[in-house]
């Protein structure tokens, strides 16, 4: 109704009618109103609510959208400028006009206001309207679509509003009213190329990549989805090429030349191919958290060929990092004609796909691409292709603003704190906006004295994630701190803590914690919050150091002060007491004052005052290292209940202190160097405060000394006089001139090389005598009764001047030995560690066996006390491991035929490995009767282990023996010796034979049968004596007529029958013993020197004729005399056979007689032959 109209109708009321309105209105004006309406708020009258918001006008409408349910949104493109409009309307029916202020606000869904139109609204009674209308442009794209169900979300909030303090509106549920629009990327309608901005142009690409090399195969068709045309991949009726890469490019004709702007590029190939300059647009995805394509589509494409949405950037080559596309097939379009199917693709899908992607929450990588369809056919069978139509891109863009969501866990009703108390409140600020946002925080309290710079009781800890995504901590602390920027969607965790200063009284106060925009791009307060802060009452304590946590070094017995502080942190005044505990006993504090006074319990203290004390800490005198802890505990008895913190805790560190002693009985040493070690025992003692190991070493003036330690490294000693013994050994050096010798013995802690001790000693070395006498090996057995042996002992001087030794011997029962180079019984002078060589000449005695062992003995001159003995074991007759098996006595009573008497014992080997074996025979008084010898074969020879080999000696007697034998029956006893040439041993046997006079006959027992009768013994004594005499005239009578004796082994001499070898070189001395390495030879004993006594026998004396028969005398016992020589042994040299001298020179000792007769084997038995 208009207001021309009432006050006409008014003129027309009569004035009954007029009166009573007026009566009406005083009855309304003394009703009881509502405390609003009295105040001219609130109630029906005052309701201003918004009753329309509107986009697009008769002329200009926003884009339409049908979701999958068949409902439809309301969307427009980035960049699209708009009408939107308001209507507001005030309820009631008040006559009395009045405006109020309204606006449209522009909402970003991350909660930052992008645009904001306001309006007045005329004078408007109950029921009457008002609106405004205003042209708003679209900037920054923010909307979704799903390409599972092709629904569209997202979008910009648009907000129409009254404004209730503007018009006293207190029903507030009508004041606003809000639309969300999405806000799409770009579109186009897909009707052929234009000359717009933003338009389609086809060309095409090498598949490889590479700028464009013609306009490529896509057509504009007639007809469409929307629009009047679409694109197809052929024209109508015909088939898309083979072998075809060719794109539809979102692209321009350029109006600048060469010039593209800052949004699109130049692309060459194209501008060749439609000679003209095209730019292709870029999507710069950086520009951008999402983006997805829409388009509708049918038809199909031949098996092998594809076309695609694409993204494309660099040469455009189909690798995925260049290349990123949708295969328009997967949605399965209809292949009917004019059957459109919308299709929906999110390119951040796909490029996920790629293997290569590093940073998956950035879209798209943030690269630039070039966008479009492309078509890839092979070169088999193709198709009509299929038709497009409907491009439009959905997104979102980033925008730099943001907005934050704070969630801080501050209680709805306050805090209430005592004094000292410590609020803390959490907070958890998260950026809603896409870029990275700096903001910073502050906080305070309504209580500017609690805000002391010098001391604030605000302290703010933030934790941020770095780039590298671990938590970081802020480094600023203050009522005030720059928080490092928050990425978008990130969040960060903040602690405010709040101490109520000491001694506050009862109060109440208000925290304020807000957080504003640091990058001064988005100026502005971002989030507050308030809690309320309440101070009761109590008394309170405070204990506090300057110190740490270890407060303090000491060691053993060492004192030390321990600042602290305490205070009164309550709203009354108090007295507190003092006490101090340690860990570990016999430590004691005292409390003292700045100037060292001590200060007794209790001590005052005035609310909120605080006075600076000392601990006077001693340490125990055996503090044992590592910490000790101690706490300081204030009480105050007449308070009550005490709250605070009461107790101060603190740590006293104890180091390790390292000390060593050494010590010894004697340090000084006095003794000859006779060898005889003496042993010097040194107490360590660990007098530290820690288990310690030391090293041990020796330090000597002279090395000759030869001291040593036992050890090098004590055991683990313990703390406090743990201790342990060092052995020292003097060897005493036999030798060792006489003098002072000084060392010294260090102990260095393993632990700490620093920390050592060391103890000198000085040892007097005096005269001394002293002697040593080799002990020797007999490396050879022995046969007894053989000629005597030499064997060499050293006897060195091991006294430290010059000295002598008289020489003695410790003889063994069966051994006989003497000294051949002494002087008077004595060495001559030798000085210290001098030597000399006493040669012993030793043999044995008939019948001994077994280890002998021979001691030499030298005994000092300086010093009658001081002797050695050296000794020699020798190895005498069979040590059993060579054995000879003894045969049965041999009877003789026939001398022919002169082989046939011979004995046969058998050798066996009993060591444990083979053995060389020579054999040898003892003739003794048997030589007087017969002749012996050992088969040839049997002389030398090996056995193997337990081998047995028989070994053959043959005998042969005369006739004129057996005729001539002064009794019936004679025994004789010869021995038999195999000695081993490997190990030393030797093994005999005797061999017993029985001679039978001939013509006598033998007993069954082997023994004639006395005959009683005249008692002729002394008879025949006398004419045996008598045919002796006449026998042996005629023998000497015969050899020396006689030139060559028929019989091999010729006479006899003197001392019985003589082989050959000791024929020929009976006058040459025995080799001197020569060892080698293994078995030893042993030459022959020397031979008895039986030629000399004899005559020679006359060259030219013509021999006996062989038919005379000798003078028939007595029988007489036989002189035998001494053989023709015969021919040299085999085994033994002459002075023509002899070998060459060695070029050394003969061996030492030996003449050329002997060199002659044993230098063949001594070259063999030496490995030089």
């Amino acid at each position: 109704m208009k207001l021309g109209g009432s006050v006409g109708l008014m003129r027309r009321i009569s004035p009954l009618t007029l009166v009573t309105l007026l009566l009406l209105q005083t009855l309304a004006m003394g009703m009881a109103a509502p405390a609003s309406a009295v105040e001219a708020r609130g109630g029906a009258n005052d309701d201003f609510r918004v009753t329309q918001l509107t986009i697009g006008n008769a002329s200009t409408s926003a884009e339409v959208w049908t979701q999958s349910n068949g409902t439809t949104i309301e969307y427009l493109f980035e960049g699209d400028s708009i009408e939107i409009g308001m209507e507001v309307q005030r309820g009631g029916g008040s006559f009395s006009g009045k405006d109020t202020a309204a606006m449209i606000q522009i909402i970003h869904p991350i909660g930052y206001v992008m645009d904001t139109f306001s309006w007045m609204s005329g004078d408007l009674i109950g029921g009457q309207s008002d609106s405004k209308s205003f042209i708003w442009t679209a900037t920054a794209a923010h909307s979704i679509l799903n390409t599972t169900t092709n629904d569209l979300s997202g979008g910009l909030l648009l907000r129409a509003i009254v404004d209730k303090d503007s018009n006293g509106d207190d029903r507030n549920e009508n004041d606003i009213m809000e639309k969300t629009v999405p806000i799409a990327i770009m579109k186009d309608p897909f009707d052929g190329t234009t000359t717009q901005s933003s338009t389609f142009m086809s060309a095409r690409y090498p598949a490889g990549g590479g700028d464009a090399t013609g306009q490529g195969s896509w057509q504009d068709l007639s007809g469409g989805a929307v629009g009047t045309k679409h694109w197809g991949n052929a024209a109508s009726g015909n088939n898309y090429p083979s072998q075809a890469h060719d794109r539809l490019v979102n692209s321009f004709y350029s109006t600048n030349g060469q010039n593209c702007g800052s949004g699109a590029q130049l692309d060459a190939g194209m501008s060749q191919a439609y000679q003209y300059y095209i730019c292709r647009n870029v999507f710069y995805s950086s520009n951008y958290i999402s983006s997805q394509i829409h388009i509708q589509a049918w038809g199909s494409v031949a098996a092998g060929d594809s076309v695609s949405i694409e993204m494309w950037r660099g040469s455009g080559s189909q690798n995925i990092n260049e290349s990123i596309v949708y295969d328009i097939s997967a949605a399965n379009p209809s292949p009917a004609p004019d059957q459109w199917t919308r299709i929906s693709w999110d390119p951040q899908v796909t490029y996920l796909q790629n293997p290569y992607v590093t940073n998956q929450n950035v879209f798209l990588g943030g690269n630039s691409y070039s966008m479009g369809m492309v078509l890839r056919s092979d070169s088999s069978g193709a198709s009509e292709g299929f038709h497009i139509d409907d491009w439009i891109q959905f997104g979102i863009r980033k925008v730099q603003e943001y907005t934050l969501d704070v969630s801080c866990d501050a209680p709805e009703n306050g805090y209430s704190a005592p004094p000292s108390a410590i609020l803390s409140m959490y907070c958890v600020i998260t950026n809603n906006g896409y870029s990275p946002a700096t903001i910073r925080a502050d906080s305070n309290i309504s209580n500017l004295t609690w805000m002391d710079p010098a001391n604030p009781m605000i302290r703010m800890d933030a934790v941020y994630m770095s780039a590298a995504g671990y938590p970081t901590m802020v480094n600023d602390h203050d009522t005030s701190i720059l928080i490092p920027p928050i990425q978008g969607g990130a969040s960060i965790d903040l602690w405010v803590n709040l101490t109520v200063p000491p001694g506050a009284d009862v109060q109440q106060q208000t925290w304020q914690l807000w957080w504003t925009d640091a990058s001064g791009q988005n100026a502005g307060e971002k989030g507050r919050v308030t809690a309320s802060v309440g101070v009761t009452e109590q008394y309170g304590v405070s204990l506090s150091s300057t110190v740490g946590l270890q407060a303090a070094s000491f060691g053993p017995g060492e004192y030390g002060m321990v600042p602290f502080r305490l205070q009164n942190t309550g709203n009354r005044d108090a007295s507190f007491n003092l006490a101090t505990t340690f860990s570990e006993d016999d430590w004691s504090a005292l409390i003292v004052n700045d100037t060292g006074a001590p200060v007794s319990n209790p001590v005052y203290v005035g609310r909120g005052d605080a006075i600076n004390l000392q601990m006077n800490i001693s340490a125990a005198v055996q503090a044992n290292p590592g910490t000790v802890s101690f706490n300081l505990r204030a009480t105050c008895p007449s308070c009550g209940a005490l709250f605070g913190n009461d107790v101060l805790v603190r740590n006293i560190y104890v180091p390790i202190h390292r000390e060593v002693s050494l010590t010894a009985e004697q340090t000084d040493f006095a003794g000859p160097a006779n060898g005889i070690e003496q042993k010097v025992y040194i107490t360590i003692s660990n007098t530290g405060n820690d288990d310690e190991k030391y090293n041990l070493s020796l330090t000597m003036q002279n090395w000759q000394l030869g001291a040593n330690l036992v050890s090098t490294q004590t055991g683990l000693l313990d703390a406090w006089d743990g201790t342990s013994m060092i052995q020292l050994n003097l060897p005493m050096p036999i030798g060792l001139s006489p003098a002072l010798y000084g060392l010294t013995v260090k102990a260095t802690s393993v632990d700490d090389p620093t920390v050592y001790t060391s103890l000198s000693l000085t040892v007097d070395i005096l005269d001394t005598a002293a002697v040593f006498v080799s002990d020797e090996d007999a490396e050879q057995s022995y046969i007894p009764g053989e000629s005597a042996q030499t064997m060499a002992f050293e006897v060195r001087n091991d006294g430290n001047s010059f000295d002598r030794f008289t020489m003695s011997f410790d003889l063994p029962t069966g051994m006989v030995a003497e000294y051949t180079n002494l002087y008077n019984g004595k060495t001559i002078e030798l000085g210290p560690s001098e030597s000399y060589n006493v040669s012993v000449r030793f043999s044995f005695l008939d019948g001994t066996e077994g280890q002998l062992t021979l001691g030499v003995i030298a005994t000092s001159v300086n010093d009658a006390n001081i002797s050695s003995t050296g000794s020699a074991t020798y190895l005498v007759g069979s040590q059993n491991w060579l054995k000879i098996i003894p045969t049965e006595m041999l009877v003789v009573d026939d001398a022919e035929p002169p082989e046939a008497w011979s004995m046969t014992v058998t050798v066996r080997n009993q060591y444990t490995t083979a053995q060389s074996v020579s054999m040898n025979l003892d003739n003794g008084e048997s030589s007087n009767w017969i002749q012996s010898r050992i088969a040839t074969s049997d002389r030398t020879f090996s056995l193997e282990v337990e081998e047995e080999r028989e070994v053959t000696v043959i005998f042969t007697v005369s006739k004129t023996t057996l005729n001539n034998l002064g009794e019936d029956y004679l025994f004789t006893n010869l021995t038999l010796w195999a000695q081993s040439q490997t190990v030393s041993d030797a093994a005999s046997t005797t061999l017993q034979l029985q001679l039978v006079k001939t013509g006598v006959e033998l007993s069954e027992d082997g023994a004639n049968s006395d005959s009683d009768g005249i008692d002729v013994g002394p008879i025949l004594m006398w004419v045996g004596f008598i045919a002796v005499f006449l026998i042996g005239l005629g023998v000497i009578f015969k050899i020396l007529t006689e030139v060559e004796e028929e019989d091999e082994y010729g006479g006899w001499g003197a001392e019985g029958y003589e082989g050959s070898v000791e024929a020929t070189y009976g006058a040459v001395a025995a080799a001197p013993t020569v060892p080698v390495a293994g078995a030893s030879y042993n030459p022959p004993k020397a031979l008895p020197d039986i030629l000399s006594s004899m005559p020679p026998t006359p060259a030219a004396m013509p021999p006996t004729p062989a038919a005379m028969p000798p003078a028939p005398v007595a029988p007489a016992p036989i002189v035998p005399v001494a053989p023709a020589p015969a021919a040299p042994s085999p085994e033994l040299g002459t002075a023509e056979t002899a070998p060459p001298v060695p070029a050394a020179g003969l061996p030492e000792g030996w003449t050329m007689e002997q060199w002659n007769a044993y230098g063949q084997m001594w070259l063999e038995q030496n490995g030089q032959a």
